[in-house]
């Protein structure tokens, strides 16, 4: 009664709700009972069909009560319709479907032995009953003591209807008068409960392997209060699954160490240094950290806001390149992000365009979340852990700063604004500012060469003001560049357009798009997932030849 207990706890009269194991359990127990009693429904017709007009059914007891057979097969069809109307009727609490379906299963156990004891006495009605057991143990995930009590409704039902129509029907007494009288009749007694015994001992079996088996299931799939529904993303250290609370039933997403690199300390450190470095941070554009966390079998994760979106590289890729005022729009909401982390003393270090999710929050359209803090780098925390080493730190190579190439000592803030430069690059001509046929190639051109005007690469008519801004970011010298995020976004503020990015025609743009495009939320919880591919791909590594042996 334990298990039913705690199913009975883990729900409420309206429905089955809740991500515990037990509430899980309640919620599959709905949905199999319906679909089972529905199907058992349409399958008794048949059976009520097939025996009552086209099989000659031929007792071995020749009498009357053939013309009651009919009406035993009724009640098969009888009982599975109103329990079928009875179950898909309302939200029954786990309890009250535990109930239904032992009612409705021992009264199909119960008249399959009836038919067994009194129209075909010389048979064991083992092979209805086994169905009947087996297909309940297979199909509706009841716990062990449920199962075992149909088991023992078969085992013992079998017996007292044998006695029950031995002495009460005088033409089963009479014909086991003539088959060998009382001593024949306890040794088909005995013989038949002997083997409804065993088929109900191996039905419990299978509902207690079945029982185990989705018991591991959820757990594998349960880290801490979260429990994992589907994978969102994969990178080189971890992955990326939207996930429940399992109290407060919040959308959330789990990013998790991968097993291969959780024994790595270089890689759990930085992991660990992600969690740190984000969740000291609180503006309304840098993703929101819940949690954090370590599993008995030592697999690392942390917790974060679900966000359902599209990062840049996507919106730009599926619909080109953005207008202008919009591009100022995004913009300001990142500078906002990193005039916060710049504060704190954390510098990015991998602002690109598939690291900026757009999204909508309640009313507002186009809200900014900056991403992955994996190679993030802190002015006030005392790194000697080695985890900053090359190889590991330098960023993408599309868009990485002239000066955490050249192996400088001190990488500032102002390598992010260079970043925010070539996201700004490519959110108006769907180019990174440097397109080379390799990374090395790449990034010798971040150190020597100068970019096209972006204004020379698309149609869009961009302001002048605008490229002055980025061809500022993208200065080779940090001293030519903005000094810091809110001098940039001052800049930005400065940009005049006759037509503002306002809140209706992104309103507008969200509603002709957000339909299908807002369904990718793979795209937009990543948090690492497409960054830290990058990490230790060749690419990286030719980048980190540059500065080999440095630590930023």
């Amino acid at each position: 009664m334990e298990i039913l207990n705690r199913l009975r706890e883990a729900t409420n009269d309206t429905a089955v709700t809740g991500t515990s194991f037990q509430a899980e359990l309640g919620q599959l127990l709905l949905r199999r009972t319906r679909i089972a009693f529905a199907w058992g429904f349409l399958i008794g017709l048949a059976v009520h069909f097939f025996y009552g007009n086209v099989v000659d059914f031929h007792p071995t007891v020749e009498s009357a009560l053939t013309a009651h057979l009919r009406l035993v097969y009724d009640l098969y069809a009888i009982a599975l319709f109103v329990a079928t109307v009875l179950v898909w009727a309302r939200q029954w609490t786990a309890r009250q479907i535990l109930v239904i379906d032992y009612v409705v299963v021992s009264l199909i156990i119960l008249l399959t032995l009836f038919i067994g004891v009194v129209y075909d006495v010389v048979e064991i009605p083992a092979f209805g009953v086994s169905l009947a057991l087996f297909i309940h143990a297979a199909l509706i995930p009841v716990p062990v003591n449920a199962q075992a009590g149909l088991a023992l409704t078969a085992a013992i039902g079998y017996p007292l209807l044998m006695v029950g129509a031995y002495f009460r029907i005088p033409e089963i007494h009479e014909y086991w008068q003539q088959s060998g009288g009382p001593t024949a009749f306890g040794a088909m007694m005995a013989e038949g409960t002997f083997y409804l015994v065993i088929l109900g001992i191996v039905s419990v079996m299978i509902t207690k392997s079945l029982y185990n088996m989705r018991k591991s299931l959820h757990k594998a799939k349960q880290l801490g209060a979260y429990v994992l529904e589907s994978e969102l993303a994969e990178g080189g250290m971890g992955q990326v699954f939207v996930a429940q609370h399992a109290l407060m039933c919040r959308p959330t997403a789990v990013k998790v160490i991968k097993p291969e690199t959780s024994g790595e300390h270089a890689a759990v450190a930085r992991f660990e240094r992600e969690v740190k470095l984000a969740a000291g941070l609180s503006h309304p554009n840098t993703i929101t950290i819940y949690d954090f966390g370590r599993t008995e079998d030592n697999t690392f994760y942390y917790a974060m806001e679900y966000l359902k979106g599209m990062d840049l590289r996507r919106v730009v890729e599926r619909f080109g390149p953005m207008p202008p005022e919009r591009v100022v729009h995004v913009l300001t909401q990142i500078c906002g992000a990193l005039a916060e982390a710049h504060e704190c003393g954390v510098i990015h270090r991998d602002i690109k365009p598939a690291n900026i999710v757009l999204t909508r929050r309640g009313r507002i359209h186009d809200f900014v979340k900056v991403l992955d803090f994996g190679l993030a780098k802190s002015t006030q925390m005392e790194d000697d852990s080695g985890i900053t080493k090359t190889g590991m730190i330098f960023g993408t190579p599309a868009y990485c700063a002239p000066e955490t190439v050249d192996g400088a000592d001190q990488v500032d803030a102002r390598a992010d604004l260079y970043n925010v430069g070539g996201v700004a690059y490519w959110m108006l001509t769907a180019r990174p500012p440097f397109e080379r046929k390799s990374a090395l190639e790449t990034i010798l051109a971040h150190l020597r060469d100068q970019p096209t005007n972006p204004a020379e690469l698309t149609e869009v008519d961009i302001p002048d003001a605008l490229v002055q801004v980025v061809m500022k970011c993208l200065a080779k010298d940090p001293g030519a560049r903005y000094q810091d995020a809110d001098e940039l976004n001052a800049a930005l503020f400065d940009i005049e357009f006759s037509k503002p990015w306002t809140d209706a025609r992104a309103r507008d743009w969200w509603e002709l798009h957000a339909p299908d495009e807002e369904l990718e939320s793979r795209e937009a919880v990543k948090m690492g997932g497409e960054g830290e591919a990058e990490t230790d791909t060749p690419e990286r590594r030719l980048f980190a030849r540059s500065g080999a042996g440095k630590k930023n």
